[in-house]
């Protein structure tokens, strides 16, 4: 009966893992480019990514940090699991407050791409964790 309840909760959240991401990040500030169109006419990129990047990254870890605990709650990570993630993404928080402090809160855009590449490894770990689990 465990192992069905698992199952179960685990399909539901693969299901709407999807969902839940397309709600997540505002339709006007897309934070990434889309690779399907031609970028000829575009400015070149430039040093600051566009437009609340600190928000974005806070916003994500908090998403981050709900999922860990949820996970931590339905036993699907260890405690030990839980405590390496949340260290994860307070290492990630710590990085991209003091990369905002420089330059009047901007974030670099190379920094910022790369707290998000972060981040977005983290949640794969997460993933990986909570199956394995």
């Amino acid at each position: 009966m465990r192992s069905l309840t698992l199952k179960a909760a685990l399909a539901a959240f693969l299901v709407s893992a999807p969902f839940a991401s397309a709600l997540a990040a505002p339709m006007h500030e897309p934070h990434f480019r889309s690779s399907d169109h031609d970028d000829s006419d575009a400015p070149a990129p430039t040093t600051y990514a566009i437009g609340g990047q600190l928000s974005a990254v806070l916003n994500d870890l908090r998403d981050a940090d709900a999922r860990i605990a949820s996970d931590r709650q339905l036993k699907l990570i260890t405690p030990a699991q839980a405590r390496g993630l949340a260290a994860q993404a307070a290492a990630i928080r710590k990085e991209a407050v003091a990369g905002s402090k420089h330059d009047g809160g901007m974030i670099p855009a190379g920094e910022y791409h790369q707290l998000m590449a972060r981040i977005s490894g983290l949640d794969d770990q997460v993933g990986q964790d909570a199956f394995r689990g």
